[in-house]
């Protein structure tokens, strides 16, 4: 079996066999079936089995906590600006539209932020105390205690509240992602093979 590649150097009469008649690229003239080796493709095959560090989690659900509470309380806001006008006039109502977005959003996307902060800390702590274990368990506790030290202020009712409306969340999720996972899908992880 013959095989032709073409490689442009400072010869232009060099050719070595690759694959004769098979379809070749027309940028390389290269036989791409050599190039596509099947699977996930990574620079260095340890890749394929790495994670995101705790600081690039900890950065995207910071930002993205922030993002949807600054959306979500603007909205509210916006909405509140609306029903109670504070004014007769067309500026006085976007005035009051206004205040209302910039008092709500800021103050719930804080908030957001500060619990996705607390989440993603006690979620790392846990795993490292368990001795490096990533499971549900983690995010669950984690969960937890964040909602517990969020109200920890408020007196020993709103902490168990907060404690166990964080915890079933958690728990809640990690039983969808497993129903879903048990369907043939994936909330996590995105399919790129």
């Amino acid at each position: 079996m013959a095989l032709t590649l073409t490689f442009v150097t400072f010869l232009p009469n060099v050719y070595f066999a690759v694959n004769k008649g098979a379809s070749l690229s027309p940028y390389l003239n290269v036989d791409p079936t050599y190039l596509n080796q099947g699977g996930a493709e990574f620079v260095f095959p340890t890749d394929s089995k790495k994670k995101r560090s705790w600081g690039e989690q900890m950065f995207s659900g910071i930002g993205t906590s922030y993002m949807c509470g600054l959306a979500v309380g603007g909205t509210w806001g916006f909405y509140e600006g609306l029903r109670n006008p504070d004014g007769k006039t067309l500026k006085l109502r976007v005035n009051s539209v206004l205040n209302g977005c910039t008092r709500r959003g800021p103050s719930f996307g804080n908030s957001l932020g500060v619990l996705a902060l607390m989440y993603c800390s006690l979620d790392t702590l846990i795993g490292k105390l368990r001795g490096g274990e990533e499971d549900a368990f983690n995010s669950v506790g984690a969960a937890t205690l964040t909602g517990m030290i969020f109200k920890s202020t408020a007196g020993l009712r709103p902490i168990a509240i907060a404690g166990a409306l964080g915890g079933g969340l958690a728990t809640a999720y990690h039983f969808g992602e497993k129903l879903l996972n048990s369907r043939g899908h994936s909330i996590t992880t995105p399919n790129w093979a």
